[in-house]
């Protein structure tokens, strides 16, 4: 898949399909993903540019499915321009769809968090409906969160994720929430945290009904 700039970092792929079997569907799929050939729709993200094939994006995502039964001026021309969007995350759902595991290590990259990354794809699998990855993006992020919720960039995740989801989507934010409730006495120390439970708007709420229902109330009796 060609980029528009030969010198932008890539999010690692975790693959190698020279493993694969001659022949293989699954493989030949991978293989197209690095290149173009054959690819008959051109994705225009802010900083990267996606040779992509129609079958496989539109197979996998009711957005872009829809998108193209239509007929929108995309449909004709055969090209998408994702400005709004986060570039890394929109490479890991393509990544995602070409059925390789997207890495968000952040390894090779020091631009976004893996834990902020995770709200991206959540966020990108959401607005173009592709259910599975949206899936995969919440085991990621909670996988991340239960082991680094130490981390300075936690209370930003809980910013970006009450930014990027709404009040009825409780995936990612149900996360947060039971893992500052497990750690509060900790995360209280931190004035990022504080700042962000003071400005991020339903956070503190869901903080206090979660506490109100995990915390054992007194008998009458023991008054």
């Amino acid at each position: 898949m060609a980029s528009s700039d030969p010198d932008q970092k890539s999010v690692d792929v975790k693959h190698d399909v020279n493993t694969e079997k001659p022949g293989d569907l699954l493989a030949s799929i991978k293989n197209y993903y690095s290149s173009s050939e054959f690819s008959d729709l051109t994705v225009h993200t802010l900083d990267q540019d996606f040779q992509v094939h129609r079958v496989v994006v539109c197979g996998q995502s009711e957005y872009f499915s829809r998108l193209f039964q239509g007929t929108w001026p995309e449909a004709k021309e055969n090209e998408i321009h994702l400005k709004e969007d986060d570039p890394r995350a929109i490479e890991a759902m393509f990544q995602f769809m070409y059925g390789f595991e997207y890495d968000s290590s952040g390894s090779d990259q020091g631009r976004t968090s893996p834990m902020l990354l995770n709200v991206k794809v959540y966020q990108v699998a959401d607005k173009y409906q592709v259910p599975k990855l949206k899936d995969r993006a919440r085991e990621k992020f909670k996988a991340i969160v239960e082991t680094c919720w130490q981390m300075d960039d936690f209370p930003v995740a809980i910013e970006e994720a009450y930014k990027r989801t709404t009040k009825e989507d409780r995936s990612l934010r149900d996360i947060l929430v039971r893992t500052s409730q497990e750690h509060i006495g900790e995360l209280e120390a931190s004035e990022d945290f504080r700042l962000v439970l003071e400005g991020t708007a339903g956070f503190a709420a869901d903080l206090v009904q979660i506490r109100v229902v995990t915390t054992p109330r007194l008998k009458f009796s023991e008054l």
